[in-house]
């Protein structure tokens, strides 16, 4: 599974500051970001930002799992905490900054399909964003200490670059750069295409893509509050989502442990962990039928 790590937050070594609000459009350029990712059919986004409550203001109720990171650090040190998180949860990485929002769909799908453990996509010669990172780079990118960055990290790691021709100049597009967003807006085309969502009912509905995120989220964690915070979500909320899953299978999906110094922790019975897994399965398999019947009803 490939993840997806946006960056909201640090300095480049120019020193400007992101700004993911800004508007890119019809939307502002977190959010492109993200809908860009899901819609080419990454199944985890993860968004570090310095101003986490903002941020999550910025793109609500998009399954996203939201992280803070130091608001004077560079760069580097926010994708050091999104890799950290993301460490042992995915096979790659595609990693962007709000800066650069306007790359395809069709890049990301290229990008998913490409082979080699680092690839960048090229237009016309100059490299671009996203790149895509194989989770056995991580280690070496967290022990990187220069001072030039990620492009550095990955000039230590000694990796071979695998450079990915691509027709879409969004991947150069910045957003300070307007006549260069304007130029891939004017020609920019939304594709009929399906969008899913499925739901589990019982008594009521009671599991969707929100529930199961909270659910996988507290597994990784070892914490529903984490697992909350993670998603921009209350406890309180987040408590009662988990007791309406339990009320509506009939048993518990949580373990929890109250007290000492971390404040409890939490762990997925194994009802729970079934859950979770049949319900990835049963989204990959109705995904695949309904593109395929998608294309019979809706052929390009």
């Amino acid at each position: 599974m490939t993840a997806a790590l946006i960056i909201a937050a640090g300095k480049a070594r120019e020193q400007r500051q992101f700004d993911p609000g800004k508007k890119v459009g019809d939307t502002n350029a977190i959010k492109r970001c993200i809908l860009t990712f899901q819609q080419a059919g990454v199944e985890r986004v993860v968004v570090c930002g310095a101003d986490e409550d903002r941020v999550e203001k910025l793109a609500p109720h998009m399954n996203v799992s939201f992280l803070r990171s130091s608001k004077d650090g560079e760069m580097l040190d926010s994708i050091k905490v999104g890799l950290r998180f993301l460490q042992g949860k995915c096979g790659a990485v595609l990693i962007v900054h709000t800066d650069i929002p306007l790359f395809s769909v069709e890049t990301v799908r290229q990008l998913l399909n490409a082979n080699g453990d680092l690839c960048i996509p090229v237009y016309q010669g100059r490299p671009g964003h996203p790149i895509r990172m194989a989770a056995g780079l991580i280690p070496q990118i967290l022990s990187y200490q220069g001072d030039h960055g990620l492009a550095g990290a990955i000039r230590a790691a000694g990796v071979p670059r695998t450079l990915l021709e691509v027709e879409d100049e969004g991947v150069l597009a910045h957003v300070q750069d307007r006549d260069a967003c304007q130029q891939v807006l004017s020609h920019w085309q939304e594709t009929l295409r399906p969008a899913f969502r499925f739901q589990l009912l019982g008594k009521t509905l009671f599991y969707g893509p929100g529930a199961h995120q909270l659910l996988q989220l507290t597994q990784e964690l070892g914490s529903l509050l984490d697992a909350c915070r993670c998603m921009g979500i209350s406890y309180t909320k987040g408590r009662k989502i988990i007791a309406n899953i339990e009320q509506n299978i009939g048993c518990p999906v949580l373990e929890r442990t109250r007290g000492g110094k971390t404040g409890g922790a939490s762990s997925v019975t194994p009802t729970g962990q079934a859950l979770i897994g049949n319900y990835n399965e049963f989204c990959k398999a109705g995904e695949a039928y309904l593109a395929e019947l998608f294309c019979q009803f809706f052929p390009s």
